[in-house]
């Protein structure tokens, strides 16, 4: 057998070690950790969670959970982007795009998005998939149960009565949760009454930065008892006011000019009172009392066509003497049925 050159066998041990470097350097390229080739391993390693493990939210429409999407960190840049969708609810946060709400995954592999719950009690459905690798889904329910309203609204500070005097005002303050959008709007709504200063039976007003709206209500004229809604968010709490007889704070009367009356079924006097409130007026059907007595406090005479007090807060009578023995000065006192206050008038009792 012929014997190979030197030259050729110097040859040959080149080549191999070029083979060698080449195979030694491709081998360095290559690193598994780096990236995912197939997508059997991207759907090995998706996962979706919530955080804290939460599976369930009140339907108020506002409150939030957070949607946590893993993938391998490893994965391939463009093999990164995660798109969630729900059958319920809303998804905040991504960008929306034709399948869902995309989120690219972080470089620990995470995409995280929160789901608003809806108002209705039901259960949603949530799906995450990457995008660019068509098959790989995953999915959780998340149940939207019965919500609290007054974790919505919730009246905070109301009276129970006011005066039926068409002036006072009667504050009513809601708070509303902190959850919803700052500048969310009340409608308050009430049965008797009108809103200060729209003087309107309903009104908007927007919650201030301690998520709270506050409206005055004027006082009726008339007894009554009203309800009054506050509506924020699509809920509605209620409360009631009783608006109760107003009565006077003052009581002026008047003898029309006459101040002598015989003791005699022929002669009278005519009397009328004016009953006043430092706010508003007194409630019109108030009952009013007369009488007439002497300074030793005695009651003498008699009232007759006696009204009650109208709608100008007055009420009027007519006092008679017939067969009254006593002769001289006597006050004629009037009053309000339920009230302490009274107003008084001089008259003389003469001869017939």
């Amino acid at each position: 057998m012929p014997r190979r050159s030197r030259s050729s066998r110097s040859l040959h041990q080149a080549l191999f070690t070029l083979l060698a470097f080449l195979l030694l350097s491709a081998s360095r390229c290559y690193e598994r950790s780096r990236y995912d080739p197939t997508p059997g391993l991207i759907q090995a390693t998706l996962s979706l969670t919530t955080e804290g493990g939460q599976t369930s939210l009140p339907a108020d429409g506002v409150s939030r959970l957070l949607l946590i999407a893993q993938i391998s960190p490893g994965a391939d840049l463009d093999k990164r982007t995660i798109v969630f969708s729900t059958s319920a609810g809303t998804l905040i946060g991504g960008t929306a795009g034709a399948a869902g709400m995309e989120v690219p995954a972080d470089s620990s592999g995470q995409a995280v998005i929160q789901l608003q719950s809806s108002q209705r009690v039901e259960v949603a459905v949530v799906k995450a998939s990457v995008k660019e690798v068509p098959g790989i889904t995953r999915q959780i329910t998340i149940a939207f149960g019965a919500s609290d309203p007054n974790a919505t609204l919730q009246f905070v500070a109301h009276p129970d009565s006011a005066p039926a005097d068409g002036a006072s005002t009667s504050a009513f303050t809601v708070r509303l949760s902190p959850a919803l959008p700052v500048g969310t709007t009340v409608t308050f709504q009430s049965t008797a009454g009108l809103f200060a200063p729209e003087n309107m039976a309903m009104v908007t007003r927007t919650a201030d930065a301690s998520s709270t709206a506050t409206v005055l209500l004027v006082s009726p004229t008339t007894i009554t008892t009203a309800l009054v809604r506050a509506t924020a968010n699509n809920v509605t709490q209620e409360v009631t006011i009783d608006f109760q007889r107003a009565l006077p704070d003052q009581i002026t009367v008047s003898t029309n000019g006459k101040f002598q009356v015989k003791a005699a079924a022929t002669d009278s006097i005519s009397v009328t009172a004016t009953f006043l409130r430092d706010r508003g007026t007194v409630t019109a059907g108030t009952v009013a009392t007369f009488k007439a007595v002497t300074p030793s406090g005695q009651s003498i005479g008699l009232f007759t066509d006696i009204t009650t007090v109208n709608a100008m807060g007055q009420a009027t009578a007519t006092f008679l003497a017939p067969d009254v023995t006593y002769r001289g000065p006597a006050t004629i006192v009037v009053g309000a049925s339920g009230s302490s206050v009274t107003g008084t008038a001089p008259i003389q009792i003469i001869d017939p």
